[in-house]
C-alpha cells in the first residue's frame, strides 16, 4: 500500500497551486499597497468564512510585495501573547525588528524608543482602560516623538510597513477586543498599512458584547470605525470547489490502492450531489478527504466502499444525521412489523424528518435521497416499496451499510467481536485452490471459532453463489462437512435457521451447483462419509432430498436411495462401534436407516442393544419428542399419539416396553392420558408411553 498523507489544512504559498482563482485578487491589493502614494495608515480587511482561504490570500499578497523592495512585510500572530501587556510591546519589537535601522541624528536605538515610551503605555493599558483613556495617556507620554521618529526613519528610507494579521475570529473574545484595541491605537503611523483576515460576522458579534447593547449594531459600527477597506473574500466557484474535493477524494483512493468499478464511481458522483451544496469552503473538502483517507484503507475489503465514502459524508456535512443513523439501527435496517405498521411508519418518518429539518430546505430532499439509497428499507415508510428478508442476502453479499451484519462496522472501523474479517475469509478462499485440504482444515482452523463461525456459514452462503471454481468448492464443502461439531445447534422454533443447519444447506447448494449428474453425487457422497459427527451427515441428507439446482431440478429418487444407503453404512458402522450415539440426535440417522437400510436391520440392531443398555429407551423417546414453545420460550412437550406412532414405525414396541419396564419398576396403572401428573418429566413421558400402547387400539 502506498504510504499516504493527511492534508494539514496548510494554506498555499504559490500562485500555480491556486484552484480557485484567488491570486488576482490578492495580486491587485498588493499592487495597490505598493504603489500607494499617500503615506497616510491604511486599514484593510479581508472578510471570509473560516476555511474560506483567507491565509493563502494572505501569502499571495505577501508573496507579491515581498518583490517590492520598498515594502517591509510583517505577520503578527497574537495567538502568541498570554495578555495584552506583551502583546502590544512584542507588536512595538516587530516592527522594530522588521525596520532595523540606527537612528542616524542621535545614535539611539530604536529599539530604545521603544522601552522609553511604549512600556509604560503597555503597564497602563493593560489594565483595560479604554482607548481615549490610553490616548490621553500617548499625549502626556509624546506618543508624537515616538510617531515622527518612526515615520522619519521609513520616510528617509522609503518603507512601506505592511503588518499582517491572520486568524483573529479564532481568539477568545477578551483577545479579539485586545487586537482591536491594538490596531485603534497605533493604525495612524504613517507609511503603515494593516492587513486583517477574519470572519465579519463572528468578529462583530464579539466586539458587540464590548461596546453595545445586545439589541445595538455597536460591533458592526466599531468595525466600520477601524477598516478602511473592507474587502470580502472572492467567492469560490462551485465548479472549482467541486473539482477540489473529487481531486481530494480521488488522492485518498489512490493512496488506499482501491480502485472503484466504474458502476460504483457513477452511483457515487449521483449520491454526493447532495452534498456539494453544502460544502461552502475548502477546509470543509479538505476535513472530507482527510476523514476517507483514514477511513477507507482500515475498511478496505471490509465494508462496501461507496456505502463507506457516503456516510462518512454524512458525518462531516450533517453530524446530526450521522449520530441519528448511529444511534438508530433498527429504524434503518430493520423491516416494518405488520401488526403496527402505520405507528411504526409514522414513529420513523417523525424522527429522521424532524433531524433533516436541521438542513436548508433546498438540501432536505437531495439528502433524504441518500439517506434511502443506503438504507432501502426507508422506502416502506416514504412510500409502498418494501424489500423482504430475501434481500439480506444481496445486502450481505455486497457489504452493504443496510446489512445487519456491516451496519456496525461503519461505526466502529473495525470488525466487531465475533465477526469475521471479510479479508481473512476471502484469503481463506483463494488459498482453497492452490492448498490441499490437510492444509485448507489448518487454515480454517486457525481463524475460525466458535464466536465467528455463525458469520462464517452465514456470508459462505451469499458468497458460493459467485463462486464457480468447482475446485474450490470441493475443497470449501469438505472442511465444512468435517467440522459439524463447531456449528451451534440450539433447539429453535424455526430449527432451519440454526446455524448446524445452515451449514447443511449450504452443504447442500454447493452440490446442486455441479453441473454433471456425477459430479454431484460424487460429491454428496464424500461429504456424507466424511461429514462429523454422524448427525451432520444425517442432516446434510436431509437437506440435499429438498435442494435443487439451478433449473429448480431435485435429485431423482433413485439417486436419493443410492446416497440414503451410503448414509445408512455410515450409521451402521458408527453405531456399532459407539453404541453412546443414541443418546445424541439419533433419530434423524435412525428414521433413514430404517428407510433405505435391508428391511428390519435398524430394529433389530437397535433392539440388540435395548436389551443390553434398557437405559438407552428413555433417551430415544425424549429425541422423539417435538419442540414445544410458549411465548418464545421453550417448555418441555408431552409424548402424544403422533410421537408414539413415529416411535413404534422406527423402534419394535415391545422392546421398548421391556426397556422401560426394567428401568421404571411398579410404574402407576394411569386410567386416563397422565397430562397433568406430579412427577418428573421423564417418567411422564414413559407412562404416557405406556397408556397410549394399552389404548392404541381403542384410539384408532
Amino acid at each position: 500500500m502506498q504510504e499516504f498523507t493527511y492534508s494539514s489544512d496548510a494554506p498555499i504559498v504559490d500562485a500555480s497551486q491556486d484552484v480557485f482563482n484567488r491570486f488576482p485578487f490578492a495580486q491587485r491589493i498588493a499592487k495597490v499597497i505598493s504603489n500607494r502614494q499617500d503615506a497616510s495608515s491604511i486599514v484593510i480587511g479581508i472578510y471570509g468564512a473560516w476555511g474560506e482561504g483567507k491565509t493563502s490570500v494572505f501569502n499571495f499578497i505577501e508573496s507579491e510585495l515581498d518583490q517590492e523592495e520598498h515594502v517591509v512585510c510583517i505577520r503578527f500572530n497574537p495567538w502568541r501573547f498570554a495578555d495584552e501587556n506583551t502583546m502590544l510591546l512584542n507588536f512595538f519589537n516587530d516592527l522594530v525588528r522588521a525596520i532595523d535601522r540606527d537612528l542616524e541624528t542621535t545614535g539611539e536605538k530604536l529599539g530604545e524608543v521603544i522601552n522609553t515610551y511604549v512600556k509604560p503605555l503597555a503597564q497602563f493599558f493593560g489594565k483595560g482602560e479604554n482607548v481615549d483613556a490610553v490616548s490621553n495617556i500617548l499625549s502626556s507620554a509624546d506618543i508624537d516623538e515616538i510617531k515622527s521618529r518612526v515615520e522619519k526613519i521609513l520616510e528617509e528610507e522609503k518603507k512601506r510597513v505592511v503588518v499582517f494579521i491572520d486568524d483573529i475570529d479564532r481568539l477568545e473574545k477578551s483577545e479579539i477586543h485586545a487586537v482591536f484595541r491594538m490596531v485603534k491605537l497605533t493604525a495612524d503611523f504613517k507609511y503603515t498599512a494593516y492587513i486583517l483576515a477574519f470572519d465579519k460576522e463572528m468578529v462583530s458579534a464579539s466586539l458587540q458584547e464590548r461596546y453595545g447593547t445586545a439589541n445595538s449594531d455597536a460591533g458592526r459600527l466599531f468595525l466600520e470605525k477601524i477598516i478602511q477597506v473592507p474587502l470580502q473574500l472572492p467567492a469560490i466557484e462551485k465548479e472549482d470547489l467541486r473539482t477540489f474535493c473529487f481531486q481530494a477524494i480521488d488522492d485518498a483512493l489512490k493512496a488506499g490502492e482501491i480502485i472503484l468499478a466504474e458502476n460504483d464511481v457513477q452511483q457515487f458522483v449521483n449520491q454526493f450531489q447532495a452534498f456539494e451544496s453544502q460544502m461552502k469552503t475548502p477546509r470543509q473538502a479538505m476535513l472530507y478527504s482527510n476523514i476517507i483517507m483514514f477511513s477507507l484503507p482500515i475498511l478496505k475489503g471490509e465494508v462496501n466502499m461507496v456505502d463507506l465514502m457516503l456516510i462518512e459524508a454524512l458525518r462531516v456535512f450533517n453530524p446530526e444525521i450521522y449520530q441519528m443513523i448511529r444511534e438508530n439501527k433498527a429504524i434503518f435496517l430493520h423491516q416494518l412489523q405488520t401488526y403496527n405498521e402505520q405507528q411504526e411508519k409514522e414513529r420513523r418518518r417523525k424522527l429522521i424528518d424532524e433531524t433533516l429539518m436541521s438542513l436548508d430546505i433546498n438540501d432536505v430532499e437531495e439528502v433524504k435521497e441518500v439517506l434511502k439509497y443506503l438504507f432501502p428499507r426507508l422506502e416502506s415508510i416514504y412510500s409502498n416499496t418494501h424489500y423482504g428478508h430475501d434481500w439480506n442476502s444481496e445486502w450481505e453479499a455486497h457489504q452493504r451499510i443496510c446489512s445487519d451484519k456491516y451496519f456496525q462496522r461503519y461505526f466502529s472501523y473495525s470488525v466487531p467481536r465475533g465477526d469475521l474479517s471479510d479479508i481473512k475469509m476471502n484469503s481463506f478462499l483463494d488459498n482453497l485452490e492452490h492448498k490441499s485440504l490437510e492444509e485448507s482444515i489448518l487454515d480454517f482452523e486457525d481463524f475460525i471459532n466458535e464466536k465467528n463461525v455463525v458469520n462464517f456459514i452465514s456470508k459462505m452462503r451469499s458468497k458460493v453463489k459467485s463462486i464457480s471454481n468447482n475446485d474450490v468448492l470441493k475443497n470449501l464443502a469438505m472442511v465444512i462437512a468435517i467440522h459439524g461439531n463447531m456449528y451451534p445447534n440450539p433447539q429453535q422454533l424455526f430449527q432451519f435457521s440454526n446455524t448446524f443447519s445452515q451449514a447443511a444447506m449450504l452443504l447442500g447448494e454447493i452440490i446442486m451447483k455441479q453441473d454433471a449428474k456425477g459430479e454431484k453425487m460424487k460429491i454428496a457422497e464424500e461429504l456424507i462419509n466424511q461429514a462429523k459427527p454422524l448427525h451432520f451427515a444425517t442432516e446434510i441428507f436431509s437437506w440435499l432430498r429438498s435442494s435443487k439446482d439451478k433449473e429448480g431440478n431435485k435429485l431423482a429418487e433413485e439417486d436419493l436411495n443410492v446416497l440414503g444407503k451410503v448414509l445408512v453404512d455410515k450409521i451402521t458402522m458408527e453405531i456399532t462401534n459407539d453404541v453412546n450415539l443414541m443418546f445424541s440426535n439419533f433419530r434423524g440417522a435412525l428414521a433413514y436407516w430404517n428407510m433405505y437400510g435391508e428391511k428390519n436391520q435398524a430394529k433389530e440392531t437397535v433392539s440388540t442393544i435395548l436389551k443390553s443398555n434398557p437405559d438407552y429407551a428413555l433417551n430415544l423417546m425424549k429425541q422423539y419428542l417435538p419442540h414445544a414453545w410458549s411465548n418464545g420460550i421453550k417448555v418441555d412437550a408431552d409424548l402424544e399419539r403422533e410421537t408414539y406412532d413415529v416411535l413404534v414405525r422406527d423402534i419394535k414396541v415391545e422392546d421398548l416396553i421391556g426397556a422401560i419396564n426394567k428401568v421404571y419398576i411398579n410404574l402407576p396403572d394411569d386410567e386416563e392420558y397422565p397430562e397433568f401428573v406430579e412427577c418428573t418429566h421423564e417418567e411422564k413421558i414413559v407412562r404416557q408411553f405406556v397408556w397410549l400402547h394399552k389404548h392404541v387400539q381403542s384410539l384408532k
